[in-house]
């Protein structure tokens, strides 16, 4: 049998500070002797097709004999592993450091470069072996479009890996060695997150943020400048400059950067601004991952936020929002029909109108139920509300969001076409 793995390589690079899989090691008694090793996975015989930067953990199975009786342990730390090809794929002995200086558990394999390799162990008189062929990556690319970041602000870059053809893009920013090339006074760089701080301009001369994957030493890389920010500005992406907003429910917008440059895209600085004052009475306000989420309170009033971005030292005061006592009279929920092909995902958005007219995005406060959880879930989050994520499966199921006013479901219902990746 053989096993690809096309795990993440953040998620199988986090193996590296895990402690070796338990080993069940079978009882030795008299008339009992080893008679047969393998390798493999969960018990089973195995080899492997790898995608080069990842690694796995790989066991070692004994078999022993009792007469008609055999029982089997797993000996990944009793035997002597050997890779035939250590400049394709690395084998763990759990005491010598891997190439980039981690010590692995036993028996696991890193993959460092495409092309082929055997492995081996040896027990007592016993020998196995495997062949592990080694993929290159099918992508690989820092995640910015940024041109321009504002001087003395931050900037975080992820690192985005597509590991075998057709699965999902995986961030594995956390993976990542980062670094400027060359070094620069201008900026730094948090090697392990991608975090970027700009500490001065850099004219019209552009830096170079390279990330490498340690295991492998593939490599990527994106510029920018640094300079000056010329304005400060906030995106009501959501409506606008729609002022209404019923009791219980909310509004998302962001706060971005601009340059002397006006084609340079907008550097979103969200979560770099905190709240300076806000009328608590009426709203309250959380920051997401990239934008800030205003929830109407239980009185009718008029209320504002005031934000500060405290390394420019610059205040940005809100729209007013106008809270009504209004109530939910009807939903929708569109499109009537998505079409999504894995790994992509889609969106469902919903929509409400209240009993004085009003009409307006409420995606975030009705629930979502799928017919069928094992084609495709649907986010509840804040910043993931609406979202869906299918498998690698074709087939239909409907999503229903609903809303409770009193004893009456208000409620409407989309209807998914999910589509298996197809080479």
């Amino acid at each position: 049998m053989r096993f690809s793995f096309t795990r993440a390589v953040a998620a199988v690079t986090a193996l590296a500070g895990a402690c070796a899989l338990c080993a069940c090691s079978a009882t030795v008694g008299d008339g009992t002797k080893p008679t047969r090793l393998y390798l493999g996975l969960t018990g089973e015989e195995a080899a492997a097709d790898m995608s080069e930067c990842t690694n796995v953990q790989m066991n070692a199975y004994v078999v022993f004999t009792n007469g008609s009786k055999e029982s089997t342990g797993t000996y990944d730390t009793r035997v002597a592993w050997v890779s035939q090809n250590p400049s394709i794929v690395f084998v763990s002995d759990g005491v010598t450091a891997s190439p980039e200086g981690t010590v692995y558990p036993a028996g696991t394999l890193v993959a460092l470069r495409p092309g082929a390799a055997t492995i081996s162990a040896t027990y007592l008189s016993l020998h196995a072996s495997i062949t592990v062929d080694v993929s290159e990556l099918a992508d690989l690319r820092i995640d910015n479009a940024l041109t321009d970041i504002g001087e003395d602000l931050t900037q975080a870059f992820k690192l985005e890996a597509v590991v075998t053809e057709g699965q999902p893009e995986q961030d594995i920013t956390t993976t990542g060695i980062w670094r400027f090339d060359p070094a620069t006074s201008h900026a730094y760089v948090d090697s392990g997150t991608g975090l970027v701080h700009a500490n001065s301009t850099t004219g019209s001369d552009n830096l170079r943020l390279v990330a490498r994957l340690p295991n492998c030493d593939r490599e990527v890389s994106t510029s920018f400048r640094i300079t000056p920010v010329t304005s400060l500005a906030i995106d009501y992406f959501e409506r606008g400059d729609a002022s209404a907003l019923p009791e219980g429910f909310s509004e998302a917008f962001t706060v971005n950067a601009g340059f002397a440059d006006t084609a340079a895209p907008l550097q979103n600085v969200t979560t770099q601004t905190t709240i300076s004052s806000i009328d608590s009475d009426y709203i309250d306000a959380v920051l997401g991952d990239d934008a800030w989420y205003v929830t109407a309170g239980q009185y009718v009033g008029n209320a504002a936020i005031t934000l500060k971005l405290t390394t420019l030292d610059l205040l940005l005061t809100t729209k007013t929002w106008q809270i009504q006592n209004t109530e939910l009279t009807s939903l929708v929920a569109s499109p009537d029909d998505l079409e999504i092909t894995y790994p992509a995902t889609g969106q469902i958005n919903v929509s409400g109108t209240f009993d004085n007219g009003l009409v307006m995005p409420i995606t975030r406060h009705v629930s979502f139920a799928s017919s069928d959880s094992t084609l495709g879930t649907i986010g509840a989050t804040n910043d993931t509300a609406g979202e869906v994520t299918t498998t690698d499966t074709d087939g239909d199921f409907e999503v229903t969001a609903s809303f409770t006013v009193d004893d009456e479901v208000l409620d409407d219902t989309v209807t998914v076409h999910s589509f298996a990746h197809v080479d």
